[in-house]
């Protein structure tokens, strides 16, 4: 697959890191704008890349704000999840430049299936959108939860905005596949912790795309791991039951854990998108 790199102007006029892989001899079928999870960053897309990149799909993502190369000197920080949204329209423009008349999907993995999730709510005629582990409720369990309620992160974040506290993954959580595993424990570029402003940002976003499924008409495949420990699988079924779209499809991974895009198991749910786009594109 063919590879490259790029800045885009972001909002407020922020320059933003981007990079895609591109099909090595195959004309490009449709394209695919790319979020990835909390904590994380866009080369985390490389595994799904290449295999979509086989099948004649573009993928292109950047590294969400207040992460690695675009975290602005305030790593783990994100004024509003509005901020995202324009980041995500203004990329948008920069795809469809490349893309012409042929179609742009948005998929997104945990939070960056969140970002999806609002991004489509505003825009009901995107061709479709797929997302993985979407982050609509943390589970009960997971640290973060624990450690900071609604009440204390609310007031928080208005008092010291910028003011983070631990928001501990462990990637254990995240992946069986042991050889991806020990590449997530050795990254240094992943971060643990968040500001109290976004926790905030992150609440307000979760309670927000549930209470508007019915908002929600454009196609979408949802996959979620069924031993997800970090976001609520209660809530990602209650959320599809309540989208208004006839074309949807939720599709549960037993045994999997968090990251489908990077589990064992994980041709299977490659497959299942690539069904999807195919009929989609």
């Amino acid at each position: 697959m063919k590879t490259g790199t790029g800045f885009f102007e972001g909002r407020e006029n922020k320059k933003l890191f981007y990079q895609y892989w591109l099909p090595e001899d195959k004309d490009v079928k449709a394209y695919i704008i790319a979020l990835h999870g909390w904590g994380t960053h866009s080369d985390r897309m490389k595994v799904p890349a290449e295999y979509f990149t086989q099948e004649g799909y573009a993928i292109y993502s950047f590294d969400l704000r207040g992460h690695w190369r675009n975290d602005g000197g305030a790593p783990g920080h994100i004024d509003s999840m509005d901020h995202l949204q324009k980041d995500v329209v203004l990329f948008m423009d920069i795809v469809k430049l490349e893309a012409n008349e042929k179609k742009i999907f948005l998929m997104g993995h945990s939070f960056g299936g969140l970002i999806c999730l609002l991004y489509a709510i505003e825009h009901p005629r995107l061709p479709g959108v797929i997302v993985s582990s979407p982050m609509i409720r943390l589970a009960k369990n997971f640290s973060f939860t624990k450690k900071l309620g609604n009440k204390i992160a609310a007031p928080l974040s208005k008092i010291s905005p910028s003011k983070t506290i631990k928001m501990v993954i462990d990637q254990n959580l995240l992946t069986s596949d042991l050889k991806i595993l020990r590449r997530h424990i050795a990254d240094k570029k992943k971060i643990d912790f968040i500001s109290l402003r976004t926790a905030a940002e992150m609440e307000r976003s979760m309670k927000l795309v549930m209470e508007n499924a019915t908002r929600f008409l454009c196609p979408i495949l949802i996959l979620q791991a069924e031993k997800d420990k970090i976001n609520d699988n209660e809530a990602t079924k209650s959320f599809y039951e309540g989208i208004k779209s006839q074309d949807k499809k939720l599709r549960m991974y037993d045994g999997f854990l968090n990251e489908l895009w990077n589990e064992k198991g994980r041709m299977q749910v490659y497959r299942d998108m690539w069904v999807w786009l195919e009929k989609h594109k």
